[in-house]
């Protein structure tokens, strides 16, 4: 079985998530204001939640295509890799979930590397396949942070209609319920600390 050059980073991936957790339901953040604590808590899902729902939508654009053309309309007209913006997103979701800005930072310190690697090596890849095309888009297309482009301009790079692989899409909603899931248990561990059901053997600011 052939293993893709993705696969280490989703391993990686995976295991900091699995620690994030596990770290999570062993340890207790620092006392928080309560408002502060609503705006975190509040912080965290929308990230999640827009971290979901944006990588459903790239993967509408991308998923099928990515491998025989250089897809620069939709969220590819923000920036040239919002797949992986919206992946640091929801893991900044993640952390804050945890109410811990030792475990936001460190999911932080962990991803970032490991997605601008796989930016480099994606935009090489793209720059020997499509040559001229993929160096106008690098001049007018931000890497990572989406541009300012006017919303009717970003309008205009849709097109009337997109070929959709069902079972490349089903995979985008599989990985987004499982993020949400994730989510779910660290903020339900979380309360469980709050309420004292749940024990805890460190304070982990």
């Amino acid at each position: 079985m052939t293993t893709s050059v993705s696969t280490p980073r989703l391993r990686i991936t995976l295991l900091w998530y699995l620690a994030l957790l596990i770290i999570s339901i062993f340890t207790h953040p620092a006392p928080m204001n309560p408002l502060i604590s609503t705006a975190v808590d509040t912080l965290a899902l929308l990230a999640v939640i827009g971290a979901c729902l944006g990588r459903i939508w790239c993967s509408i654009f991308i998923a099928g295509r990515k491998d025989t053309e250089l897809v620069t309309d939709g969220p590819y007209a923000l920036c040239r890799h919002p797949l992986y913006s919206l992946s640091i997103l929801g893991g900044v979701g993640l952390g804050c979930a945890t109410h811990s800005i030792v475990l936001t930072t460190l999911t932080l310190v962990i991803l970032l590397p490991l997605f601008k690697q796989a930016i480099i090596t994606e935009e090489k890849y793209l720059a020997l396949h499509h040559e001229k095309i993929f160096l106008n888009y690098l001049k007018c297309t931000p890497r990572f942070l989406p541009s300012k482009i006017g919303f009717n301009q970003w309008l205009l790079t849709l097109p009337s209609e997109i070929s959709i692989k069902p079972n490349l899409l089903w995979k985008a909603f599989i990985d987004a319920g499982a993020f949400m899931l994730l989510y779910a248990v660290i903020h339900t561990v979380e309360l469980l600390h709050l309420s004292q059901v749940l024990p805890s053997l460190l304070l982990l600011p």
